[in-house]
């Protein structure tokens, strides 16, 4: 009995739950969107001393008048109710971590800011438009904040590019996928009234997803300049996803958040059902070859005849290496397809190899005779 009881105080501690929780979240939610969702968690823990709107929110009477121009920018960051950081959690977790896992971080953050941006900017414009022709001052106090604008123009631009079948579950309603952005602002609406931030989200992220602003499409080409130039010191990272190791197509198939059934149906409030974004986050345009940010094919399938060495190719880093990759940044870029002539040469190679060992087995076999 005393050989156990000091065998169970020298065993390894019981591990921390709070410190598990929070490696997983590390490890699991990629950069982009685990900054984001830092700044909102910073953002409710600030409002109990202070209301961080006041510094933040996209206000025209501070954003024009006093020239506080940064605020375009931060108004998605704030968040001061504890029911509303739930359900940006919920919803953010779903698409940031799907989205950033199929465009890549630089993509994706450039969508995260154009869509801020742009509904901001035109949030100031037709609120001074309508204070012109009202004289009435309430519409330069009223604010633009909360992730929720962004989060609408993100989930605008994915249910944009679904097939026209899918749909979507809002609770107990089975809604088309292309008008689940615009159920889920009737619903908001209907509980805290109709948000001129909310609307322009929506319309935005529409306007993205069919092609209406193609001129704020960031390049993949581009993308990967600025990975190797100013973004260098984040590309080494935890969770940062380079351009080159986006997974596309496949963050949307292979356990990234709910499953779908064979209509195209989504098992769930906040997953996708159908796939979207192509190889590496680009489209390509036609065969130049040239690619953009944007939503994409579907992912094609490895090639049966491509060498046992390509296949097996891996990825680590050798001992005493310096280099760092990010953690969601895995697996081997596809090489480009083989004509039918290449493959029938792979082929035969590998079958003149396998009569060759064959050979050296059987004059190994008649020596040891």
């Amino acid at each position: 009995m005393p050989n156990d009881s000091n065998n169970n105080s020298n065993g390894p501690p019981a591990p921390n739950p709070v410190l598990t929780a929070y490696e997983s979240y590390l490890r699991d939610t990629p950069l982009v969107t685990r900054y984001t969702l830092n700044a909102i968690l910073i953002s409710f823990f600030a409002s109990f001393f202070f209301n961080p709107a006041f510094a933040l929110a996209n206000i025209p009477l501070f954003t024009i008048f006093k020239f506080q121009l940064y605020r375009i920018v931060t108004s998605p960051f704030i968040c001061s109710e504890f029911l509303s950081l739930f359900f940006v959690f919920m919803g953010f977790m779903n698409h940031g971590i799907r989205l950033e896992q199929s465009m890549g971080s630089t993509l994706f953050g450039a969508l995260f800011f154009s869509l801020t941006i742009v509904s901001n900017v035109l949030f100031l414009v037709i609120s001074i438009i309508l204070w012109g022709l009202t004289n009435s001052e309430s519409y330069l106090g009223q604010a633009s904040m909360g992730i929720w604008t962004t989060l609408l123009g993100i989930i605008a631009v994915e249910c944009s590019k679904a097939p026209e079948n899918s749909q979507r579950r809002l609770f107990f309603l089975t809604v088309p996928a292309l008008y689940y952005p615009l159920a889920i602002l009737a619903l908001f609406s209907m509980f805290a009234g109709v948000k001129l931030s909310y609307c322009l989200g929506v319309a935005v992220g529409y306007a993205y997803g069919f092609g209406k602003m193609e001129r704020l499409k960031v390049k993949v080409d581009t993308a990967k300049r600025w990975e190797s130039g100013f973004l260098r010191g984040f590309v080494g990272r935890v969770g940062w996803v380079t351009v080159d190791y986006a997974s596309g197509a496949l963050a949307w198939t292979e356990g990234g958040g709910s499953s779908g059934d064979s209509n195209g149906q989504s098992n769930s409030g906040g997953g996708s059902g159908f796939q979207m974004f192509g190889p590496r986050g680009g489209r390509r345009d036609g065969d130049t070859g040239n690619s953009s940010g944007g939503p994409g094919a579907v992912l094609s399938p490895n090639d049966p005849a491509e060498s046992t060495t390509t296949a097996f190719a891996g990825t680590g880093r050798s001992l005493g290496s310096t280099e760092r990759k990010g953690l969601l940044s895995r697996g081997k870029k596809s090489n480009p397809p083989k004509t039918p002539e290449e493959r029938a040469a792979l082929l035969e190679r590998a079958a003149e190899r396998r009569r060759q060992q064959q050979q050296q087995s059987e004059e190994t076999g008649d020596s040891v005779v």
